[in-house]
């Protein structure tokens, strides 16, 4: 056999393995001469196309078999000759029968001759479940984007509606606490009072953890000083951390400036609930730590650590469940569990992280990571925030 046969005849069995390997994938191939317009298909494309093999017999047939709306895609996909570094991608659907309607992925390529387009070759594959699967996985997403913000929008509304009785009875609450009361009386009112201020914050936690969900939390980033912010904290907790005899160490008055981005009110907010939250939860006499560091290249760390009894941690991970506390509730400790959910969805949205780790026995550290804003002082690499000793 001379050289030139032999070559196409080594090409034309190469052809051949390729067509087998496409068929036994269950791959439908077509080639098109884009000189004379001619196509031929596989036997695999014409299954894919719900027809016994030779049941089309030219290339308007083919097309026909595509659901009415795809069809000039298909026949623009087919007989387009642009080349192109990527190949041309397309899905369109085909007519089924009882008006199921099955859905097909391909992939063309227009190869060329000297610069000139003279074929093109596509291949073809049935994707109907997984286009149903991601049809449903979508459908799922918008039915629990519904249902959130419908529960957020009953919630807005519950709590306007319970806030409004409440402030109500706090007010005349406060009012008979101006009157001269029997001893019995005052503690009456004095439960009155603090069971209403307790049902106000988780009122206003709920409103603020349905307004993070659904993204309308109104937030004012600004460069804010961490250390100020670390400091009214420190202060604001000194009476609550005097009643059980706990230290509370706040920043050095030498301290460098900590400057971050973030909404000053809601970081206060967040200090002060995981300040709060290391006095309820320490041992009496115990410690706690206040302080700034620095963390990765361009964020800042602020941490508030204590030296209680820790958190076991077959239970770390639940640290910021709403409403789970823990088994704390079966204490007297008092606490609604919604406190460490809200504050993560706070930092979080100022675009920052909130982190714990705790050792049984030796207690808790909470770390807010936030990005430093201009005049901040630059990572200390290895002075990471964490545990506390």
């Amino acid at each position: 056999m001379r050289p030139d046969r032999e070559d196409e005849a080594a090409l034309r069995a190469s052809e051949e393995r390729l067509r087998l390997a496409l068929d036994a994938a269950g791959l439908g191939w077509w080639d098109r001469d884009l000189a004379s317009g001619r196509v031929v298909w596989s036997a695999a494309l014409e299954r894919l196309l719900g027809v016994e093999d030779g049941g089309l017999d030219a290339e308007p047939g083919l097309v026909q078999r595509v659901h009415p709306e795809d069809r000039d895609a298909v026949a623009a996909w087919i007989t387009g000759s642009a080349g192109g570094d990527e190949p041309e991608e397309l899905q369109f659907r085909l007519l089924g029968t009882g008006g199921a309607t099955r859905w097909l992925s391909g992939r063309a390529r227009v190869y060329l001759d000297d610069g000139h387009p003279v074929r093109k070759v596509g291949v073809v594959a049935d994707v109907t479940e997984r286009r149903h699967a991601e049809e449903a996985l979508e459908q799922g997403r918008r039915d629990a984007d519904w249902a959130n913000r419908a529960k957020s929008e009953f919630l807005s509304r519950m709590s306007h509606e319970l806030r409004t009785p409440l402030n109500a009875i706090l007010g005349f609450g406060q009012l008979l606490q101006t009157e001269e009361l029997e001893p019995e009386q005052a503690e009456g009112v004095d439960h009155i009072l603090r069971a209403g201020r307790h049902l106000l914050e988780l009122i206003n936690e709920v409103l603020d953890i349905s307004r993070i969900e659904t993204g309308s939390l109104s937030l004012s980033p600004e460069p804010v000083d961490a250390l100020e912010v670390v400091r009214d904290t420190v202060d604001l907790i000194g009476p609550l951390a005097a009643e059980r005899d706990i230290t509370v160490q706040g920043p050095a008055a030498a301290d460098r400036p900590w400057t971050v981005r973030a909404d000053h009110q809601r970081l206060k907010q967040v200090l002060l609930n995981l300040a709060s939250n290391a006095v309820k939860y320490n041992r009496h006499g115990g410690r706690i730590r206040v302080a700034c560091q620095p963390a990765d290249e361009g964020r800042v760390a602020i941490v508030v650590a204590d030296d209680g009894h820790g958190i076991p941690p077959d239970k770390m991970d639940r640290l910021f469940t709403p409403f789970d506390r823990l088994g704390a509730e079966q204490t007297e400790v008092q606490g609604t569990g919604m406190g460490l959910a809200l504050s993560k969805g706070l930092v979080e949205a100022m675009g920052g992280s909130l982190t714990a780790e705790s050792v049984v026995g030796e207690g808790t550290a909470f770390t807010v990571e936030l990005a430093a804003a201009v005049g901040a002082p630059p990572s200390a690499g290895a002075a990471r925030a964490g545990r506390w000793r």
